[in-house]
């Protein structure tokens, strides 16, 4: 029998397992039975200790496997990586912090092979560190996925911090305008769609600026994050979101985890590593986004399939970047001397600026084109200002 019980006080979650027809039987239940034999078993934090799990898994317990939720309110920075390492030993999976209840599933579901039905048309970028052009490169693939195929496609911008969007926009657009409904789980498609600006170059691209309010980072939750990406993932053919690089509230995790194609953006300089290494260290392996495979060595990760795309590249610059990260390279973009100026002033993508870059960023877009399934037509030519 394929059954799972949960030791939980979240209702909802067990609600999200029952819902899914997956299983043949859901139970929930407050505490464990150490005598007992289960099938599937996902124990929280909040209604067991470490120790408690631990002992009644010498003391006979039997489950075909083993779960141990973290809960972000109890998490420390560095309980993820030593409790994973810890509760490995006796069989025991832990899941990290900062996962919604959908996420929690999914994981779940990758954990034993079981088959779910999942959103795969949303990619999702993050920056190394600040000013690598994470933004400007996601609207140039959002451009050029809209310029080489009839489908609709969404970009979103869900970074956590201040952002230049290149888009003009006003109050009644972005982030800000459906926050509260957000808040409250009662947006309407209509109304994400209103929130949205419509591109001037590609009448199929639609953009969510994003939010401008420095208060009201702190009040979203990964869920509303979910929320939003999973609606518009019903509404357009392919979605982008740019998840920004700042890594202290939820929109930055909500975004990663709201999908397994994930693309870092990068340059070629020293200080955006030595800032993802930190960054990685502190937050990306205490949350499972990234995993750490040795301890002495904090720049050893498991890649996890996310891609690499190394901006602003020069070749004239000797550099084995790529080898650092140890993720998976994906695409070089070539710099373009003075164009980020110029974006910023015309309120544009790099797209069509340089035949190098173009030809670098199809190669990108058919790569994300081929991970997602989506069919792209003849490219379209753009008019080239540089050479």
């Amino acid at each position: 029998m394929n059954s799972v019980t949960l030791i939980i006080n979240d209702i909802d979650l067990y609600n999200i397992f029952l819902n899914s027809k997956l299983f043949d039987e859901v139970n929930i239940a407050s505490s464990l039975d150490e005598r007992g034999e289960y099938n599937y078993l996902i124990v929280s934090d909040r209604m067991c200790g470490t120790n408690e799990l631990i002992q009644n898994v010498e003391n006979g317990m039997k489950a075909k496997k083993i779960i141990y939720l973290l809960s972000s309110s109890k998490s420390s920075q560095s309980g993820y990586t030593a409790l994973t390492a810890l509760l490995k030993s006796h069989d025991i999976n832990v899941f990290p912090p900062a996962l919604t209840d959908n996420q929690i599933l999914s994981r779940f579901c990758d954990s034993i092979n079981l088959q779910e039905r999942r959103i795969n048309n949303v990619i999702v970028l993050f920056g190394a560190d600040s000013k690598v052009g994470t933004t400007l490169t996601a609207l140039s693939i959002a451009e050029n996925l809209a310029a080489q195929s009839e489908g609709s496609i969404a970009l979103l911008n869900l970074a956590g911090h201040i952002s230049f969007s290149y888009v003009d926009s006003n109050d009644s657009k972005g982030m800000d305008s459906i926050k509260s409904k957000v808040f409250n789980k009662i947006l309407s498609q209509d109304e994400l769609s209103e929130a949205m600006v419509q591109s001037k170059k590609c009448k199929n691209l639609c953009i969510l600026p994003p939010c401008k309010s420095l208060i009201d980072f702190k009040y979203y939750q990964t869920e509303h994050i979910e929320y939003v990406i999973n609606m518009a993932a019903n509404m357009y053919d392919v979605v982008i979101v740019d998840a920004g690089w700042y890594p202290h509230n939820a929109l930055y995790f909500g975004a990663l985890n709201s999908t397994p194609n994930r693309y870092m953006v990068t340059t070629q300089q020293q200080a955006s590593l030595a800032n993802h290494l930190m960054i990685k260290q502190q937050a990306l392996d205490e949350y499972g986004v990234t995993a750490r495979k040795n301890d002495n060595d904090l720049k050893v990760d498991s890649p996890n399939n996310i891609m690499l795309i190394v901006n602003r590249f020069n070749e004239e610059l000797s550099s084995n970047i790529v080898k650092e990260y140890d993720m998976v390279f994906a695409i070089s973009l070539p710099n373009i001397p003075m164009a980020f100026y110029q974006t910023e002033l015309e309120m544009k993508s790099l797209r069509g600026l340089s035949k190098q870059y173009d030809k670098q960023l199809d190669k990108l877009t058919n790569l994300i084109a081929l991970q997602i399934e989506y069919k792209l037509t003849q490219k379209k030519k753009t008019r080239r200002f540089f050479t």
